[in-house]
């Protein structure tokens, strides 16, 4: 009888290793102790063995990879884990646009119309987008001019509406409402139910949100993520919610959309046909610098943020107490809208106060949107209205809070060695570029995410290897955004200290977003600045002016005594202080030669246009404006731009802050090791970085 081995190697996953343990398991009888494998029929018996054993191994465990959360690999499998845990994954999502409408009509006898639903809105610029109205729309006369009927506020929704009809078959254990289509629109579903196929009465169907309060008569329905991206429909069972029953027609309409593609769109759109009786034209209002463009687009979520949302959503228990609870049910609900999220108590500190001190009682949610600047009124309050009060702490008063954005400029000198390179100078002056912004990407645009000088330097010198060092400067910069002719009052935080060279300004003179200003005189400037002095920040400008300066000199031509007088442009030295200043001359210098007519240059100097608008904090970094009234801002921007050194080389945000690199702003100079030019333009106060 042929002796088994001792001990059976069953744990071996590599198909070559499985082979060879065949092979010498065989050997291991003695009916095979001196027989070859090489090349027999029985080599290629074990063979296939462990082929067998190879892709049982495999598929044993890759299913037992699907069953968990943390190992799935399949978006199926994950968002059906995601689901057990009461996170609802979803497809794609419509864009929506905030349109103010108008129609012409040819008559003005009724005092308003009626927009019917799904109303198609063309891009004027672009017809390829299309947006419609996914409710109908009541227009008002215009009392002014009566043929014009507006609206203002009307959700238009990207896409294009489609209706998907199911029969239900109660006989069938199988059936599912599948739309199979990867890019309709989640967000946006109207379901009806027929009675029958030969029924007009049919009954609206409307989206439940929780399974609590439902009673069997309910009609509701629920909306999940099948295969494929597919929307899913579950209806009632007639114990919590009303059931369907054989015969019944199930019709969903929905949109058709490109998801985040459908985004940044910002009209004008035009009406096409004429949905209305007697209308001649319909367009919705020509946008502006405060337009908000369309938003809220996206594509199918990724697997790896259902896979992250999914626990933080269970953990939540549909409740709002820790901060992870509102930062988790927030980016469940308005996640596609959001690119970062922090959540604070106001224990933490204020950030509507100058000092930042506690005020509790609330707690305080900051967002930076995918798209924009800060979320719009409207995301804002539905956030709070629909997502957090439901589930908040009785007591406890949220609030959205716009980020507040501190912009870090980078300025570097690099020393190259051109015959390590094969890139020529612009070539790497762009690689460098895009490693800065790149270090931006990774590292900051979150809020709690600090900026490391170190780390920074080392992703410019690690661009290329014919780097041989860097210099470089880094100043931060804050930008308010002011009503005009209005007074203001504002705070502006850097969130650290600022440095200041003895009596130099902390504030680094601008070079861009001036703005205008008139001084108390009524005198109207142009292309001012901000300048601090002492802790007050004062309103600067630079003007041309005439300098006139009379000189004494010897009779070899050597001056001796000279006085000067600056007068504004197309002022003139009046004739007395001429005559004055000739006579003091030769009372001082008896015996030169004083010019009886003055030279005259025209130069620029700097003058004080405001001497107190506002103060700076340079120990906590705290600038609070308090009587800044600036008439116009360079270029029709809206906002004005504040810069300053910072006293330590790492930042660290807190509450609402956010530190991102302004790739527009990124300096990059490329010169050969050999150069050695001065590098005193990186200087300030004798800091170098």
């Amino acid at each position: 009888m042929a002796t088994p081995p001792s001990q059976l190697q069953i744990a071996e996953l590599d198909y070559d290793q499985i082979l060879e343990n065949l092979v010498e398991f065989m050997r291991a009888d003695p009916a095979f102790s001196d027989y070859d494998f090489t090349g027999s029929g029985l080599n290629l018996i074990a063979r296939v063995l462990a082929y067998v054993t190879f892709y049982n191994s495999y598929y044993l465990s890759a299913a037992t990879n699907e069953s968990f959360l943390d190992t799935a690999q399949l978006r199926s499998s994950v968002v059906s884990h995601a689901r057990m845990l009461g996170y609802q994954a979803h497809g794609r999502t419509s864009a929506t646009y905030s349109a103010n409408v108008t129609v012409v009509m040819s008559t003005s006898t009724a005092s308003t119309v009626t927009l019917p639903r799904n109303t198609k809105f063309e891009l004027t610029s672009n017809t390829s987008y299309t947006f419609y109205n996914p409710n109908s729309v009541s227009l008002t006369q215009n009392t002014a001019n009566t043929v014009l009927y507006e609206s203002t506020g009307v959700e238009l929704v990207e896409g294009s509406p489609a209706t998907y009809r199911f029969v239900v078959d109660t006989n069938n254990p199988t059936q599912r409402f599948i739309i199979p289509s990867a890019n309709v629109d989640f967000r946006h579903f109207t379901v009806r139910v027929q009675d029958s196929a030969t029924s007009d009465a049919n009954t609206a169907f409307t989206r439940a949100t929780k399974l609590i309060s439902p009673s069997a008569t309910d009609a509701i329905y629920l909306v999940q993520e099948a295969y494929n991206g597919y929307p899913e429909f579950k209806f009632g069972n007639g114990i919590v919610g009303k059931a369907l029953v054989s015969g019944n027609v199930v019709v969903v309409d929905y949109y058709v959309s490109r998801g985040a593609a459908g985004n940044s769109v910002r009209g004008p759109f035009r009406v096409v046909g004429t949905p209305i009786t007697n209308m001649v034209r319909g367009v919705t209002a020509t946008p502006d610098a405060n337009t908000t463009p369309s938003n809220g687009g996206s594509d199918a979520e990724n697997v790896e943020a259902v896979r992250f949302l999914a626990p933080l959503t269970y953990g939540a228990q549909n409740r709002c107490v820790t901060a992870d609870d509102y930062k988790a049910l927030v980016l469940a609900n308005h996640g596609d809208d959001i690119a970062a999220i922090n959540v604070f108590g106001g224990e933490q500190g204020d950030p509507y106060d100058a000092q930042e001190r506690p005020t509790f009682g609330r707690v305080y949610i900051a967002i930076k949107p995918t798209t924009g600047r800060v979320l719009s009124e409207k995301t804002a309050s539905d956030i709070v209205r629909y997502t957090i009060t439901p589930r908040n702490v009785l007591g406890v008063i949220p609030q959205i809070v716009d980020p507040e954005y501190l912009y870090i400029l980078v300025r570097t000198r690099v020393l190259y060695d051109q015959s390590l390179t094969t890139r020529r100078r612009s070539e790497l002056a762009t690689a460098i570029s895009t490693n800065i912004a790149s270090y931006s990407t990774q590292a900051l645009e979150k809020f709690d995410a600090a900026f490391r000088f170190s780390r920074l330097s080392r992703a410019i010198d690690d661009t290329d290897p014919a780097i041989q060092s860097s210099i470089t400067r880094v100043e931060l910069q804050r930008r308010i955004f002011p009503t005009l002719n209005t007074t203001n009052a504002i705070v502006a935080k850097f969130g650290a200290p600022l440095f200041k060279n003895g009596t130099d300004s902390a504030i680094v003179q601008s070079t861009s977003h001036r703005f205008g200003y008139t001084a108390v005189d009524g005198t109207a400037y142009t292309n001012c600045w901000l300048r601090e002095s002492d802790g007050i920040v004062q309103v600067m400008n630079t003007q041309t002016a005439t300098q006139y300066t009379f000189t004494a000199t010897l009779r070899n031509g050597k001056v001796v005594d000279q006085v000067s007088y600056v007068v504004d442009t197309g002022d003139v030295l009046p004739a007395s202080t001429v005559t004055r200043t000739i006579r003091e001359l030769y009372a001082r210098n008896p015996g030169t030669v004083v010019n009886q007519t003055p030279t005259q240059e025209t130069i620029r100097r700097t003058v004080i246009v405001n001497d107190n608008v506002g103060t700076l904090n340079i120990t906590t970094g705290v600038m609070t404006l308090s009587n800044f009234v600036p008439t116009s801002i360079e270029n029709d921007a809206d906002d004005i731009w504040i810069t300053v050194v910072p006293a330590q080389t790492d930042l660290t945000p807190k509450l609402n802050r956010l530190l991102t690199i302004d790739r527009d702003t990124i300096a990059v100079e490329v010169v050969e090791q050999s150069d050695t030019a001065s590098t005193t333009a990186f200087f300030q106060g004798g800091i170098l970085r």
